[in-house]
């Protein structure tokens, strides 16, 4: 059932910006998510890499692949015209450059690397919420709006 609602958030195409953040954000955690439990149930490690744009799934056979655009559900995403990425590790900012080696971890026990990776409008004097997705170490994945995470 987990699998069936993750490919409907996947498919959703709506407007406007705050809809575009919503929808990135909900399909980057929803790939997320997927990529963990393939990691578990494959016993593989799984990765990924991000660019200000952009974002790219990598699988560790002997080293790290890059998933290719043959792939149905991990194949390199590009975000839409006026949304880009923020990723932080442990509150510290990630330069984000073209690399062939992922950034967040993805493995085979469960674990990942806790994350921020924040959908916010290109334009900085945009008045739109952004959305972050969270992760902790054990696995947990959360999509909070920035401005609702402080209780």
């Amino acid at each position: 059932m987990g699998v069936i609602l993750s490919f409907a958030s996947l498919s959703i195409n709506t407007g406007g910006l705050d809809a575009k953040l919503a929808q990135e954000a909900k399909r980057f955690a929803s790939l997320l998510k997927l990529a963990s439990q393939e990691a578990i149930f494959q016993s593989k490690e799984m990765g990924v890499s991000f660019e200000k744009n952009s974002y790219q799934f990598y699988v560790f056979e002997q080293n790290w692949q890059a998933v290719t655009e043959q792939d149905d559900i991990f194949h390199p995403r590009t975000l839409p015209v006026g949304v880009k990425i923020s990723f932080e590790v442990e509150n510290v900012p990630v330069v984000m450059k073209k690399t062939n080696i992922p950034q967040l971890l993805l493995l085979s026990s469960g674990e990942l690397t806790p994350f921020e990776v924040i959908f916010l409008p290109e334009i900085e004097d945009d008045k739109t919420i952004p959305y972050k997705v969270t992760a902790t170490a054990i696995g947990i994945i959360n999509i909070v709006r920035p401005d609702e995470d402080e209780n």
